[in-house]
C-alpha cells in the first residue's frame, strides 16, 4: 500500500475522533467570570424574565411548585420538593437545565414557549460557569458597555428617537431583516420590452414561472365592479350601476374600466372611505369613551376636514404638515 493511501486511511479513521474531541472541548470549555456575567445579563436573564418569571416569580402569591426564580438564592433553595434545581458548575446535574431540555420535567410547559437549542446552550454555559448572578448595578454597567458597540454578533443597534425603556431603545436587529441596509441591486428586465410588458409584470411572471404557478384568470365585469367599488367607497355597487357598467364593458372594456375608476374617485364616498383609514390611525371618535363617555361637540369638524382633504386630492406632504402644525400655519384663517 502506498504512503498516500496509508495517510488517507489514517486521516479518515482519525477524523471522527478529532471531531468528537473538538465538540467535547467546546462543551467542556468554561466561561471566565467576566464572560459569564455578560452572558447572564444579556442572554440568560432576559430568557428567565420572558419564559420563567410569569409562573415562578412575578406573582409571589402564585408560585408554581412553590418555586421562585427571581434570584440565585431562590433557584438554589428549590421548590416544594425541597431539592435544589440548580447545581452551580454542573448543568447536567441541575434540574433546571434538564427541564429546559424537556427531559423529565418540561419547562416552559407549552410547546410554543419551548427554548431553542441556542437558548438552552446559554443556560448550560451559565450553569457551567458557576451560575453567577451579578447585582443590578453590575448588570447596568455591562449593558452600558454593550450599548456603546453599534454592531456585534447579536446584531446592530439602530438610532431612534428612543423607546419606553433602555432595553427597547438599544435593542439589536439582524441587518438582513432591515431593508434599508440591503445593497441596491440592478435587476435584469431586458426581456420586458421584447415581451411587450411592464417591467413589474415581467418580474412577476418570471417568478410565477419559476414556481410553476399560473396567473389567475381575468375577472368578469361583475367581480371587477364589486371589488373596486368596495375598495374605493366601502359600499357595494347598486344594481343599476352594475347594469350601466355591463353595457359599457360590452362596448369597450378598457374605457369602461377607466370611466368607472374616475367616477368612483370623484364621488364624495371616496373621501369618506379613505378618510376612515386616517381617522383610525389618529383614533378619532365622536365621544371621549371610557367611563366619562361625553360627546365631543366639535370633533366632527376635524372628521369633515380629513374627508375634504381626500376628496380635494390634497398633496400628502401638505396634509401631514397640517396635522403637525395645525392652526399655527394660518392663524388668521378661522
Amino acid at each position: 500500500m502506498s504512503y498516500l493511501w496509508v495517510a488517507v486511511a489514517f486521516g479518515v479513521t482519525l477524523l471522527p475522533q478529532l471531531q468528537l474531541a473538538s465538540h467535547a472541548d467546546e462543551a467542556d470549555s468554561v466561561l471566565s467570570p467576566v464572560e459569564a456575567n455578560r452572558l447572564f445579563t444579556l442572554k440568560v436573564l432576559p430568557l428567565l424574565k420572558k419564559k420563567c418569571f410569569p409562573c415562578h416569580g412575578d406573582d409571589a402569591k402564585d408560585l408554581r411548585g412553590d418555586y421562585q426564580l427571581l434570584n440565585r438564592a431562590g433557584m438554589l433553595a428549590g421548590g416544594e420538593s425541597g431539592e435544589t434545581s440548580l447545581v452551580p458548575g454542573k448543568p447536567e446535574a441541575s434540574q433546571l437545565y434538564q427541564a429546559v431540555l424537556w427531559e423529565g420535567s418540561e419547562m416552559p410547559p407549552k410547546e410554543n414557549d419551548r427554548l431553542t437549542k441556542q437558548e438552552t446552550e446559554y443556560i448550560r454555559k451559565w450553569i457551567a460557569a458557576d451560575a453567577l448572578w451579578p447585582d443590578t448595578e453590575a448588570q447596568l454597567q455591562i449593558k452600558k458597555r454593550e450599548w456603546q458597540i453599534r454592531e456585534n454578533e447579536d446584531g446592530i443597534i439602530v438610532d431612534t428617537s428612543g423607546g419606553l425603556s433602555d432595553d427597547w431603545t438599544y435593542r439589536r436587529y439582524d441587518p438582513t431583516d432591515i431593508w434599508a441596509f440591503q445593497p441596491l441591486r440592478r435587476i435584469d428586465v431586458s426581456g420586458a420590452q421584447a415581451a411587450g410588458q411592464n417591467p413589474i409584470d415581467f418580474l412577476i411572471d418570471r417568478k410565477l414561472e419559476q414556481a410553476e404557478l399560473a396567473v389567475a384568470p381575468d375577472a368578469d365585469f361583475r367581480a371587477l365592479i364589486l371589488r373596486v367599488t368596495y375598495d374605493l367607497t366601502g359600499l357595494p355597487p347598486s344594481p343599476y350601476e352594475v347594469f350601466q357598467f355591463r353595457q359599457a364593458w360590452e362596448k369597450d372594456p378598457q374605457q369602461a374600466w377607466q370611466a368607472l375608476i374616475k367616477r368612483l374617485i370623484e364621488s364624495p364616498q371616496y373621501g369618506e372611505r379613505q378618510a376612515q383609514h386616517w381617522l383610525d390611525v389618529v383614533r378619532y371618535a365622536d365621544t371621549a369613551g371610557f367611563s366619562n363617555d361625553y360627546e365631543r361637540s366639535n370633533a366632527w369638524r376635524y372628521r369633515d376636514y380629513v374627508i375634504r382633504s381626500f376628496n380635494q386630492d390634497k398633496p400628502f406632504n401638505e396634509f401631514v404638515l397640517e396635522q403637525i402644525a395645525g392652526d399655527e400655519l394660518r392663524p388668521d384663517d378661522p
